[in-house]
């Protein structure tokens, strides 16, 4: 079976909405649904969600439980999908399990058992499933009695006793039962994010209403990059739940280690997005009359869950260290992944070794020539300039591929974010003066945004250009210029009507020559190794022709050159995936140095796993947003570079941690970890924060998107 399409999905949530408003209307009903329980288990058989397994529609099932999750209702929908599974050698008693007349809880245990704790719905359910991973064996037993239990769980948790006879004993194939327990994480983690974003729209909403100091409280940063991160958190959950779902309806034999690395990431963040969204409520959120402690006990519920449903091939780090799998690819559609394997036969002469400090390494003229010549650097472009109008998904493939292997393409910059720029907002001469020689990759420039007082915030820019005649004389400095000492032109931004309102309204470009009176340089090295430079204009005189777009129209073609950059941007993600299959390189090859299952550093590499493939699925959902009609990734550019970058830095501090100093040293040493990829890294990975604009400005865009106030 296929994936269902988001259309239908949606018209299948909004149905279990309409039962739920029902039957179960919001989270408060927790506090005294116990007996609802049942009325609402009836209602799921009529609608036909406890018969999903048989069609296997594991992503309609994730869909209802986080429906569930937002009313804060534990019905055990992914335990009946479960049993399904489970009892599928015996179709009369899946009949009664669809029917209702089997209502079942699962659970796993190392032996058969005549009684549980911790029991989830045991008012209304009639039957426990047991399953015994070590020998395929599933068990299933009338309940019998029923002892509520108080504590977090609304509804509580149950202690039961079980029928002495069970109502069947037999052995699964192998592997039914690891899938199984698999489903079982997934549908926890799919209901407590479910309740972490119901949480965080009441916080949104509450942001947006309560005033202090005379402003709404979601115009205070604190207030609104805590919203943003909840956010990140959401929908970078959501994804990997969603590949998760396309991994097991595919069949894919790595299903269960996307399932694992979704679990690891959104069981984490769900708690983090209910704890900052009741940060933000404080005590309006903190009453039983309001719906936030019900949804904070649902969240941290669900989580806690978990541990009594241990993974059947180990926690992330084992499978990644004992075996030679991979964190599961995550495709780019059909045609773009046929492009790959063209462009991995083009970066195959060139991918020998290349230095660790590729990005500050010397060109390789031979490989920007024969960029050029295969329409790389110009694939972007449309036909009628010369490019081949990729698609963004062909882009991004370059991309990864690029970046994997840590070979640079200087003169695909240039082409990417300026002459895209030129091609939709250049005259007629521009491009035919400067689109040639960016098509050849003989195009050396450096961005001529950031300045001192105001960094990267470029509405606010001092650098002025004044009109004289057919010229423009430009005053000012511009910082952070990297390779500015080997560049020939410069992308730059200036003010030309200093009273503008809104400011970014003053703002014009030009790209021109530096070879001109009134330039100085100075140079400075940086923590990475890159040279980066001040800039200096003095009186220095541009022509009128060498301005991009319109006077004063600056901020459109900075928009349109920086929607080309934060893709780019994105490919954090990418680098740290080398890294860490570098590092698994050197674990494999004696697993006991990071310790056995269970360990702190196992335990810590599952983590940042789990947090690169949440990475890895925002950037590919941005790529799918800004590929959608309408065209734009207005969240999850800016969501992916926060999650990658932030994840660079530590990522890279773990892997010292992990492989002590040894790893501190540089390439060419002995015996270094990575040969020095980790410490450059570290150094390095400062830049994926603050270039490009910096995370904080990044938050700021997220949280305009997600209609929080200035």
């Amino acid at each position: 079976m296929t994936s269902l399409s988001a259309d239908e999905l949606a018209g299948f949530a909004d149905s279990v909405d309409g039962t739920l408003a029902r039957v179960w209307p919001d989270a408060r009903k927790a506090g005294s649904g116990a007996d609802a329980m049942a009325e609402l288990w009836g209602s799921a058989a009529a609608q036909g969600w406890t018969e999903l397994q048989r069609s296997n529609a594991v992503d309609a099932a994730l869909v209802a439980c986080a429906r569930l999750g937002r009313v804060a209702c534990p019905l055990p929908l992914m335990d009946i999908f479960s049993t399904c599974l489970l009892l599928s050698s015996s179709p009369s008693m899946v009949d009664e399990v669809v029917a209702g007349s089997i209502r079942p809880v699962v659970v796993s245990s190392p032996r058969d058992i005549s009684s549980a704790r911790y029991i989830e719905a045991a008012l209304a359910a009639t039957h426990l499933v047991i399953m015994v991973p070590s020998s395929n064996r599933v068990v299933v037993r009338a309940i019998t009695d029923v002892v509520r239990t108080t504590g977090l769980a609304k509804p509580d948790w149950s202690d039961v006793r079980l029928a002495e006879l069970p109502i069947a004993d037999f052995v699964v194939v192998p592997g039914v039962v690891a899938d199984a327990t698999a489903l079982l994480r997934l549908g926890l983690v799919a209901r407590s994010v479910g309740a972490a974003e119901r949480s965080l729209t009441f916080s949104i909403e509450y942001a947006n209403e309560r005033t202090a100091f005379g402003k709404p409280i979601g115009s205070f940063q604190a207030v609104s990059h805590r919203a943003v991160d909840g956010a990140v958190d959401v929908a970078a959950s959501k994804n990997l739940i969603k590949d998760a779902a396309a991994a097991y309806i595919a069949g894919r034999d790595n299903w269960r280690l996307s399932s694992e690395l979704a679990v690891e990431y959104a069981s984490a963040a769900s708690v983090r997005t209910q704890f900052g969204a009741q940060h933000t409520l404080a005590a309006t959120g903190y009453f039983e009359e309001h719906e936030m402690p019900w949804l904070f006990r649902r969240v941290n519920a669900d989580v806690v869950q978990l541990r009594s449903l241990a993974p059947a091939d180990g926690e992330i780090a084992d499978v990644l260290i004992e075996t030679v799998a991979r964190l599961p690819h995550l495709e780019l559609g059909e045609e773009a992944e046929s492009f790959r394997e063209e462009v991995r036969q083009f970066f195959e002469p060139f991918d020998d070794d290349p230095p660790i400090e590729y990005l500050s390494a010397e060109p390789n003229l031979e490989l920007v020539r024969a960029a050029a010549e295969g329409g790389y650097l110009t694939m972007a472009w449309p036909r009628s300039a010369g490019g081949a109008e990729a698609s963004v998904e062909r882009q991004m493939v370059f991309g990864e591929e690029q970046s994997y292997r840590r070979i640079t393409v200087p003169g695909k910059v240039a082409a990417d974010m300026l002459g895209t720029a030129i091609v939709r907002l250049g005259t007629p001469e521009q491009r035919e003066r400067i689109l040639p020689l960016m098509a050849n990759g003989d195009f050396r420039f450096y961005l001529g945004y950031s300045e001192p007082e105001t960094g990267s915030d470029l509405a606010n820019m001092k650098t002025s250009a004044v009109r004289d005649g057919d010229e423009w004389i430009v005053n000012g400095r511009k910082m952070w210029g990297t390779r500015a000492q080997l560049a020939d032109w410069v992308w730059l931004a200036t003010k030309t009507d200093p009273d503008a309102s809104p400011p970014h309204a003053g703002i014009t470009m030009f790209l021109t020559k530096v070879d001109k009176p009134g330039f100085e340089i100075h140079q400075h090295r940086a923590l990475s190794g890159e040279i980066s430079c001040t800039t200096f204009f003095d009186d220095f005189r541009v022509s009128d022709a060498d301005r991009i777009g319109d006077v004063n129209g600056g901020w459109k073609v900075i928009t349109e050159a920086l929607a080309q950059e934060r893709v780019r941007m994105a490919m954090v993600a990418t680098t740290v995936l080398r890294l860490l299959d570098d590092m698994l390189v050197e674990i494999r090859k004696d697993p006991t140095s990071v310790g056995t299952r269970g360990s702190a550093q196992r335990r810590r590499i599952s983590e940042l796993a789990g947090r690169l493939q949440a990475a890895r699925g925002l950037v590919n959902a941005s790529i799918r947003a800004t590929s959608s009609v309408g065209g734009g990734a207005r969240l999850e550019a800016p969501m992916a570079k926060i999650i990658s970058s932030l994840l660079y830095e530590d990522f890279c501090e773990a892997a010292l941690e992990i492989f002590g100093p040894a790893a501190a040293l540089g390439d060419g040493e002995r015996d270094v970890p990575g040969r020095g990829a980790f410490e450059y890294g570290l150094r390095y990975s400062i830049m994926g924060v603050v270039g490009g604009g910096t995370i904080d400005i990044q938050k700021n865009l997220v949280a305009r998107a997600l209609g929080l106030p200035r």
